[in-house]
């Protein structure tokens, strides 16, 4: 159980200052980093609360959600680049990190144990249904803060992947046939090649979230029209927005007021 949120903040904030570099480069992208670990646990928040967890488990999950990147700061500063095929992969580097410092040594093994494994199903590419409930349980609700939160930097900026950025905007797109058939699926875009692509891919990440409150909380921040807005209209996109959005009030549906629990949907 975790008693002090306070001071696992007051912590990382310590060692994340402990990063700064007096490159330009390298820092600028750890402050990007820490703006985007903050914004998570807000996020997080968010929908903890609004799943109706207790206390507890929204302290535990904000825990999660505070190291759920530390490994990207010492990732970025040795290989300047977040991108895990390029470096490392940062989940393990962060439980690392974690060990190392004995940053969680106030934590009974069980819940210490918990973060680590949280942590480590972050960012896989699909979440193993056979392990720990509690895991999955705390593994779904980082994994969907985290995609809020990317979604809100593809409304303020591109953002792309390695291969991604030599790429220029596109002046006019066709929607690849394999896109608006995954939407058609109802499953994941496997992959992009220009940046319009990656928006798509990114929106696609709705198959892969897990609470109602989730999905509610993108509603209200209006992610998906902005997103969409950026892509150049044509009857395939129009398409898709009709999926996503379907799908997406379908699921924001079944949100219930914070006295009342919700238990994370089955993924789809």
């Amino acid at each position: 159980m975790i008693h002090d949120y306070d001071l696992y903040d007051k912590r990382f904030r310590e060692y994340v200052a402990s990063t700064r570099s007096k490159d330009d480069f390298i820092q600028e992208h750890l402050d990007l980093k820490a703006e985007h670990t903050f914004r998570v646990v807000e996020n997080i928040y968010q929908i903890a609360r609004n799943s109706g967890l207790n206390e507890d488990e929204i302290i535990t999950a904000k825990l999660i959600a505070l190291v759920h990147d530390i490994g990207r700061f010492e990732q970025f500063i040795k290989y300047r680049t977040f991108d895990d095929s390029q470096s490392v992969n940062h989940a393990e580097l962060g439980v690392q990190i974690l060990k190392k410092t004995g940053f969680l040594k106030e934590l009974d093994k069980v819940s210490e144990l918990l973060v680590y494994e949280a942590i480590m199903n972050h960012n896989v590419s699909k979440l193993d249904e056979g392990i720990d409930k509690n895991v999955l349980h705390f593994a779904r609700l980082i994994r969907d803060a985290d995609k809020v939160d990317i979604w809100y930097i593809l409304t303020q900026r591109d953002v792309v992947n390695k291969i991604l950025n030599d790429i220029s905007q596109e002046k006019s797109y066709i929607v690849p046939d394999f896109i608006l058939d995954a939407y058609r699926k109802g499953v994941t875009v496997p992959s992009a090649t220009s940046m319009n692509d990656y928006r798509l891919l990114r929106l696609s990440w709705i198959y892969d979230m897990n609470f109602p409150a989730t999905f509610a909380l993108v509603l209200k921040r209006d992610y998906i029209d902005r997103i969409l807005s950026k892509v150049p209209r044509s009857k395939e996109k129009e398409e898709i927005a009709g999926i996503i959005y379907r799908y997406v009030h379908e699921k924001a549906g079944m949100h219930q007021e914070p006295s009342q629990r919700i238990l994370p949907m089955q993924p789809q």
